[in-house]
């Protein structure tokens, strides 16, 4: 349990650097959301679930997860809990990336390396031996070649063209950012605010947020009337026109 889980994801990601653990990032996040989480015990959770690996590879981790239970949640796909690791660890549902999450650290516990796969629109995971084969967990655990990979981009319509570096491995750091995002875009389409708050506020802890991202955490700082903190997240980007708009949020103050 942490006293201050602001705090103590911002010395995770100083201390761990690009070997960033994802389960402690992803429920560190989550205490945020869930006041006084026991973080050690949720860590132990996943301790028992790789204790039921009875096949050490990533077919067998893959398996093990599906016969639990773990799927995607179709239903209420943007609820915030989809990406609140205790959460799906609870209900067994969540979104591409914390089921790959979930499986990532299965794996480490059991000596399987898993690889997050970050493609637009779809997170798969592979395995680090495999660079031609993934796995779709949200899809029940369906394997897919690079050309059902491609397929599945393009019925995303995402506007991005197809490429194959799509599919290259994403590290720690880029899908706790992802994981942020997403939470980001929940909390933005249920209407909490003050949830909205944090969430930008934990991407702006990670190496590589651009000046988009801080703009966007500003106005919603702003619009919950915390000026001096939206002053200086634009202030941070060191670019003039964000010191102009960062000047009118204190003007306000006063």
């Amino acid at each position: 349990m942490h006293d201050d889980p602001t705090a103590a994801f911002a010395s995770l990601v100083a201390r761990a650097g690009d070997e960033l653990p994802l389960d402690e990032a992803a429920l560190l996040i989550a205490a945020h959301a869930r006041p006084g989480l026991d973080v050690a015990a949720e860590q132990a959770a996943l301790d028992d679930l790789a204790a039921g690996v009875a096949d050490p590879s990533l077919t067998g981790v893959c398996a093990h997860l599906v016969e639990l239970g773990f799927a995607g949640d179709r239903e209420t796909y943007h609820d915030p809990d989809n990406s609140l690791l205790p959460a799906v660890l609870a209900r067994r549902r969540g979104i591409p990336l914390t089921l790959a999450v979930v499986a990532m650290e299965i794996g480490r516990r059991v000596g399987v390396p898993i690889l997050g796969v970050g493609m637009p629109g779809h997170f798969l995971i592979r395995s680090a031996d495999d660079e031609r084969t993934f796995v779709d967990l949200f899809h029940g655990g369906r394997e897919l070649d690079v050309e059902g990979c491609r397929a599945v981009f393009e019925r995303l319509s995402t506007g991005l063209a197809w490429s194959e570096a799509h599919l290259r491995p994403t590290p720690p750091v880029p899908i706790v950012a992802r994981l942020l995002a997403n939470l980001a875009n929940a909390y933005r389409r249920n209407g909490d605010r003050r949830a909205l708050c944090w969430a930008f506020a934990l991407r702006t802890l990670l190496p590589g947020v651009t000046a988009q991202e801080r703009r966007e955490m500003a106005v919603v700082l702003g619009s919950a009337g915390r000026y001096t903190e939206a002053a200086a997240v634009l202030e941070a980007s060191g670019q003039e026109r964000d010191a102009v708009s960062a000047q009118r949020l204190r003007a306000r103050l006063n």
